[in-house]
């Protein structure tokens, strides 16, 4: 009894996937080509709604084939190589090592403000609380971090030692 239900489901499934186009390829043959030409007929002479206006036919409302206007992989755009090196850096390596500057947000820690003598602010995070004054002009060692966390304005950089200047 259930072999028959089975096959049975599997008919249903592969007729409902054959009306609704599933595996239909233009080389399908004259079966697969006729149904579109069905459904443009039936558009065009399907009454309209006096919001939609006038009816159109279904070749006017299908967007043109990719193919229509251009051929091939030539249409695509193409980069070019540089004729000489770009001038300024193209990827952006922050400071590390021993940086000069002044304490803006200082503390016993986490977390510090920092401001670089060319301008570049940082969000220092350090767990050796090490204690800075806010305005004092100190020398850090900065390095990467790979923590997500908040620290303040700036890039966050790990702080491993700092002293004073002066």
């Amino acid at each position: 009894m259930r072999s028959h239900h089975t096959i049975r489901i599997g008919i249903a499934v592969a007729t409902g996937a054959l009306a609704a186009g599933c595996g239909a390829s233009s080389s399908a043959g004259p079966a697969a080509s006729a149904a579109p030409s069905q459904a443009a007929s039936a558009a065009s002479t399907a009454p309209s709604s006096p919001e939609s206006g006038p009816a159109t036919s279904g070749a006017s409302a299908r967007p043109s084939s990719p193919s229509a206007g251009t051929s091939g992989p030539a249409a695509l755009p193409t980069l070019t190589r540089p004729v000489k090196p770009p001038k300024n850096p193209t990827d952006t390596v922050p400071n590390t090592g021993w940086v000069l500057g002044v304490v803006t947000r200082g503390g016993s820690g986490p977390c510090y403000g920092f401001t670089a003598d060319n301008g570049t602010q940082f969000a220092l995070h350090s767990t050796d609380g090490i204690t800075l004054t806010t305005g004092g002009r100190v020398k850090v060692k900065l390095t990467t971090t790979m923590l997500k966390i908040y620290c303040g304005p700036g890039q966050l950089m790990a702080m491993t030692a700092a002293e004073p200047i002066g």
